[in-house]
């Protein structure tokens, strides 16, 4: 019986990554892009439709991956119980803008996967200010979620709707999956630059 997962997808390193280690298991995958007027959407989405190309001709995928729904974040619902809960914890320490819409967005979507990794600003957040905690939903499918009884209200509410399955990852073991699986050539596919410069990595940006 396939499993159903739902997972934000940027066509990033990350979220890219976590498609590829579901892609041999037996699930269902249902991606959502959220663009926000970034520089960088296009670039984006041609490498999620690139590495979709990739993951379906491998002949080691058992998943299924549904068509891509893109939803703007403007039309995210607001929220501002959850929009003061990231101003309160943005005033502690350094958090990205779009966990306030990717929060919002969760609500409507319980359980969505969100590829926060060891090096993350977000992780800092959650170790510092929350704790989580491991589900083995099967064999194979496994996934940390926030203790809400061990957490502060502002983690509870930004990431509290998310299963958070790559928190035990770094980018360098990231990079030995991805070789092992056989997808060393998708990783230079992965975009994750904000601000391109010709169509290519501008090499400075955050990212």
């Amino acid at each position: 019986m396939s499993i159903d997962v739902n997972i934000f997808w940027t066509g990033g390193y990350d979220s890219t990554f976590r498609m590829v280690q579901l892609s041999t298991l037996q699930v269902t995958i249902q991606p959502y892009y959220l663009p926000d007027n970034r520089q960088s959407e296009q670039n984006e989405l041609e490498a999620i439709r690139s590495i979709t190309k990739d993951i379906v001709s491998n002949v080691k995928t058992r998943c299924i991956i549904k068509p891509l729904i893109i939803l703007p974040t403007s039309k995210v619902e607001p929220d501002d119980e959850i929009t003061k809960a990231y101003n309160d914890l943005r005033s502690k320490i350094v958090i990205g803008s779009q966990y306030d819409w990717l929060a919002r967005f969760a609500k409507s979507v319980p359980g969505i996967e969100l590829c926060i990794h060891l090096d993350d600003k977000a992780y800092d957040a959650i170790n510092k200010y929350g704790e989580v905690k491991l589900i083995k939903e099967t064999e194979s499918i496994s996934y940390f979620i926030i203790d809400n009884e061990k957490s502060s209200k502002e983690i509870n509410l930004l990431f509290g709707n998310m299963h958070l399955p790559l928190l035990e990852f770094s980018k360098l073991s990231m990079a030995t999956e991805y070789k092992r699986l056989g997808y060393a050539n998708t990783m230079s596919k992965t975009w994750f630059c904000f601000s391109p410069i010709d169509n290519k990595p501008c090499g400075v940006c955050n990212p």
